[in-house]
């Protein structure tokens, strides 16, 4: 009998918690923050597992921003590497914020192997796109030097409402924190918004910029070491270049075959999804005047 089987068995849990135990291959829907406690006993054979490794790292990396802005692939790229693992939408700071009881570094820990091996299992699939990278490290790792957990949009918005919970994160890992935001043109974002949540059609401009000044907040609270801006056109532009500047902001060296892997991998040019949608002459000129009071946003038109 597993360990998971006999705490299901002592412990009550939720169905889907219990089902959680009994398959941990379950899907991606049964780990969402409303299962907390489910996500606390399904890690546990982490924790036992590693619990000697949980010493080695070096730093703690989060990221920061907006949805469809190319989050899950940077992650992905990133987890791709033999000395980190970052895990595909844990939610990490919903763990802490969610809690009745503390979690621990060791069971943060423990929580982001278990959802990285979870998500490895599940083929490294997310909303129809494959994040699956041959010829790197994922769902592994040869030293355990950068952990973290790849949840941008949502740890933005929650540390908009409860920036406290930046100091619980710091005091939780113990390790310095390396935030990546990551950065795409505001049309695409908010056209790739549009097409998947029915509210983004009529309050998508007003959401969008709300969020870019919980962005600004994060930042504000962050030193300059731990903060580090890539445009999403960027990295695709020159993924190897980009990639490697990434790489040393973390403090991890980029081998060849890897940067050779992650730059196969990437395509050629970014996906303009602003030209898939209808716009209204006064919504670009809105949304271009706004850029502007963003520095990180300035710079980006319709056109570009």
């Amino acid at each position: 009998m597993s360990i998971g089987t006999r705490l299901a068995d002592t412990l009550s849990l939720p169905p889907a918690g219990q089902e959680l135990l009994e398959n941990p291959q379950r899907i991606p829907a049964l780990t969402r923050d409303r299962f907390t406690p489910a996500r606390r006993l399904s890690a546990l054979p982490y924790l036992f597992r590693h619990r000697g490794e949980f010493e080695s790292p070096e730093a703690y990396c989060m990221f920061i921003g907006h949805g469809r802005t190319g989050h899950s692939l940077v992650g992905s790229l990133l987890n791709g590497h033999s000395e980190m693992v970052v895990s595909h939408e844990l939610d990490a700071l919903c763990l802490l914020d969610r809690a009745r009881i503390p979690v621990s570094r060791d069971q943060l820990f423990a929580a982001i192997l278990q959802r990285d091996a979870e998500f490895t299992g599940l083929g490294r699939e997310w909303e129809k796109y494959g994040y699956d990278i041959p010829g790197t490290s994922q769902g592994e790792f040869d030293s355990l030097r950068i952990i973290g957990d790849k949840k941008g949009a949502a740890s933005t918005r929650r540390l908009g409402t409860s920036p406290e919970l930046l100091g619980t994160l710091r005091e939780t890992v113990s390790l310095p924190l390396r935030v990546v935001h990551v950065v795409r043109n505001p049309f695409d974002t908010i056209a790739s918004r549009r097409t998947l949540k029915e509210t983004w059609k009529e309050y998508g401009i007003e959401k969008y910029f709300a969020n870019a000044d919980n962005v600004e907040l994060v930042s504000e609270m962050l030193d300059e070491e731990e903060y580090f801006r890539l445009h999403f056109e960027d990295l695709v532009a020159d993924t190897t270049d980009k990639l490697s500047e990434l790489c040393a902001f973390l403090g991890v060296e980029p081998g060849e075959d890897y940067l050779s892997a992650c730059e196969q991998f990437v395509f050629d040019s970014p996906k303009q999804t602003r030209h898939e949608i209808d716009w209204r002459e006064e919504e670009v000129a809105r949304i271009e005047r706004k850029n502007q009071d963003y520095d990180w946003l300035a710079h980006y038109t319709f056109k570009d």
